[in-house]
């Protein structure tokens, strides 16, 4: 499987993995909040979740389904949409269970399903991936063998990011026992997340 090109391809797949999963995103931003909320043990199956989702549409676009948005252009606005609508629910919610420092349940951690499918509405994901499966394959009788290798690395690295931003999010609960500092996390989170909203325009 692997030759001299797949070697000289590897740094840069590492690179733009850890600089893609890395920065902060929706992923990113509902991983350190997770983490600040139910710890790392709980929000293990939020992580495994993302990497179900980005996986399967990692291998879909791989094999070309990924040309469906040229086909059909109103799938990617009804898609810019959703994400669009999802993202500020999401926002609302944070801010709203800041107000209920009181309550047990402010905000459930996400399932593996619940995870799983918000990447198909995520736009960073949706960039992260047209780019690794375009700009980081090398055409020809290496293009599968290439494929699987970012599939791979970039599972690898996404799992040690995105540990870091729960743990993150672990380390600063230890300043949110107040029900003031919770309150303007959770707002700051939810700001974050807003933020991400250009990414969708893009």
């Amino acid at each position: 499987m692997f030759n001299e090109e797949l070697i000289a391809l590897t740094p840069a797949l590492v690179l733009f993995c850890f600089t893609a999963a890395f920065t902060p995103g929706p992923n990113n931003i509902l991983l350190t909040l997770s983490g600040a909320k139910f710890g790392v043990k709980r929000t293990m199956p939020h992580i495994f979740g993302i990497r179900v989702g980005m996986t399967v549409m990692h291998i879909v676009m791989l094999c070309g389904l990924g040309s469906l948005f040229s086909m059909l252009p109103i799938l990617h606005v009804a898609l810019q949409a959703i994400a669009c609508g999802y993202i500020l629910y999401l926002a609302s919610k944070i801010i709203q269970s800041g107000a209920q420092v009181n309550s047990q349940v402010l905000l459930q951690p996400m399932s593996v399903n619940q995870a799983a499918v918000f990447q198909l509405i995520n736009p960073k994901s949706m960039s992260m991936l047209l780019s690794l499966c375009s700009a980081l394959t090398i055409p020809g009788e290496l293009f599968w063998d290439s494929a699987i290798l970012g599939l791979v690395v970039f599972n690898l690295v996404g799992i040690c990011c995105a540990v870091f931003w729960v743990f993150a999010g672990k380390y600063i609960n230890r300043y949110l026992h107040e029900p003031k500092r919770r309150s303007r996390f959770n707002i700051v989170m939810a700001l974050l997340l807003v933020t991400c909203l250009p990414l969708i325009f893009i």
